[in-house]
């Protein structure tokens, strides 16, 4: 297996197209599959010497971070902090700081496990992927992205995420098996917009509830528009329950999700307040 270690996105991508190598990130998940044997790439492309990739900066428009960025990088990032509040969140508890130091935001997309914990909260907030492959770059709708099977061609490198500076508040908030190193069995994310005392546009996004992290089109239109009160939480935990029992179905798993849901997002919803500074 051959190993290169590209100085710029031009350049990972030409070599991505005359090796058929595959692109390392944080490696917390490639890596492991490997020692597995589950996944025997050709080569591999590693990523952590291209600078840009890291950035986390703010513009006009959005919060833009690179796709190198890791869990410890965002979780330590004021500007994270204030303007993406559930994704800051979701930082926190992501595996151990080991885990946070290597794993990254591009990686956790670029494997996508149901259970990923950045992906429900750049759902939530409206992010969109930057991709970049030898046909060129391309910007589309995370939501979109992960509708597509496969999720990704071959030699495409996910170059970051921009976030649009129009979700006021957020939160986040998830379910694992210990409180420390959990990986998610059921993760929340909602941002919405306040207009008045009325949550105004609303997005709600869900993890470890399907083949992938999702953004519910029924929890937006149900809670979008509403006064944002304890009737509207009690509201959406209602319909929040409605969504994973469409999208679990009869899975073992399906009568305990069901019923755990109700307190993950009244978690996230929590969180979301008392980060717009709404519990006082």
């Amino acid at each position: 297996m051959k190993y290169y270690q590209p100085q710029s996105v031009n350049e990972a991508i030409e070599i991505a197209h005359s090796s058929q190598g595959m692109f390392l990130a944080g490696g917390t998940d490639l890596v492991l599959q490997m020692q597995k044997r589950k996944i025997q790439p050709k080569a591999l492309i590693d990523l952590g010497r291209i600078p840009e990739l890291r950035d986390i900066k703010e513009t006009k428009e959005y919060i833009e971070i690179g796709s190198m960025a890791t869990f410890s990088d965002m979780g330590q990032n004021q500007l994270i902090a204030e303007k993406a509040a559930s994704l800051w969140l979701a930082c926190q508890t992501m595996g151990s700081p080991q885990i946070r130091n290597q794993a990254t935001i591009g990686g956790n997309l670029g494997n996508c496990s149901p259970a990923a914990d950045g992906l429900p909260p750049l759902l939530a907030l409206g992010a969109e992927a930057v991709l970049i492959s030898g046909e060129g770059e391309k910007q589309m709708p995370l939501a979109d992205l992960l509708e597509q099977t496969p999720l990704l061609s071959p030699g495409t490198l996910i170059v970051g995420f921009k976030i649009p500076k129009i979700y006021q508040l957020s939160g986040f908030a998830k379910l694992g098996r210990r409180e420390a190193l959990a990986i998610a069995r059921l993760s929340v994310a909602v941002a919405l917009e306040l207009d008045g005392s009325k949550a105004g546009k609303v997005r709600v996004a869900l993890g470890a509830v399907g083949r992938r992290a999702f953004l519910s089109d029924s929890l937006a239109q149900a809670l979008s528009q509403r006064e944002f009160n304890e009737s509207w939480l009690e509201l959406g935990i209602s319909q929040v329950q409605g969504v994973v029992r469409a999208a679990l179905g009869d899975r073992a798993s399906a009568p305990y999700k069901r019923v755990a849901v109700a307190g993950v997002f009244r978690e996230a919803i929590a969180s979301l307040r008392q980060q717009g500074g709404l519990d006082k």
